[in-house]
């Protein structure tokens, strides 16, 4: 995980579906208080929260830290990160530009806070011995998996594409032990991609989880799963295209891939020529 920003708020948010109800009330206050967090010890935020210093501890671990001090140093760094943008913003006038674009900016990374180098590794491992690629994902998910799709041809890895849920359970049932599956979902809990992911793991496939939910359905028996923060952490979730942190990743995967081997390189340089041939001729004939 990236030092440069904790982004604990995100890394909150995508364990909200395995916490208790208990644990989501303390979720909540942190959220919604973050300056009463950083300025106050365990007991006092027990106290106002209404839990014990026990509960707090145990949520503290719930969503991946040592304890309470650990979280504490953790979320104040964040705090900070996030006040600093603050007053970027209050220095000049924000237009709708500059402040999508630094919500854009913080969304990619706190994404870069939480994913390691160490899954992208695996990830890449498992697609350079899979005999084929089966990429899942409905609606804006389905673009990110088109993106991989067309990313992993350039460097001569033929893989496919599948936003139909009749198409998606036919390859499943037809995957074998030496086939992979993506899953591409932002809640983890699309029923298509359940029920396809669920059927492909019967068939002993390696799947790769995509989603902004830890412990949802599709990471349950994942070989691999990729969290990425949820757009609903930043303010103006409402403009912004759900897939953009799936992009990213996909970015992700592809750097690692070409950076493992130089023959990829090459082989991406090679596609890339034809492709730019390709567009001169057309260009040149209109």
């Amino acid at each position: 995980m990236s030092s440069q920003v904790p982004a604990v708020i995100a890394k909150i948010v995508s364990q909200t579906q395995k916490l208790t109800f208990g644990e989501n009330q303390i979720a909540n206050f942190v959220i919604h208080n973050p300056e009463f967090i950083t300025r106050n010890t365990i007991t006092a935020i027990a106290n106002e929260i209404g839990v014990s210093e026990t509960s707090i501890n145990r949520f503290c671990k719930k969503v991946g830290f040592k304890g309470f001090n650990d979280f504490k140093i953790a979320f104040a760094q964040d705090s900070f990160y996030r006040e600093m943008q603050a007053k970027k913003k209050e220095r000049r006038e924000i237009n709708p530009i500059d402040a999508l674009a630094l919500d854009y900016n913080e969304l990619i990374v706190n994404t870069s806070a939480l994913i390691t180098e160490e899954q992208l590794n695996r990830v890449v491992d498992i697609l350079k011995n899979a005999r084929r690629i089966f990429m899942f994902g409905l609606f804006d998910s389905y673009l990110a998996a088109i993106a991989l799709k067309n990313r992993l041809s350039i460097i001569g890895i033929m893989s496919e594409a599948i936003s139909d849920s009749r198409a998606m359970r036919i390859a499943a049932s037809q995957c074998t032990s030496e086939d992979v599956v993506i899953a591409f979902s932002r809640s983890g809990s699309t029923n298509e991609i359940v029920d396809a992911v669920s059927m492909a793991q019967v068939n002993q496939v390696k799947t790769i989880a995509i989603t902004c939910y830890d412990s949802s359905p599709i990471t349950e028996n994942a070989d691999v799963d990729i969290i990425v923060p949820d757009k609903i952490s930043v303010n103006n979730s409402a403009l912004m295209s759900n897939h953009i942190t799936f992009l990213f990743v996909v970015d992700l995967i592809m750097s690692v891939f070409i950076s493992s081997d130089k023959s990829y390189l090459k082989k991406k340089l090679d596609s890339e020529a034809v492709l730019a041939q390709g567009q001169f001729i057309t260009n040149y004939f209109l």
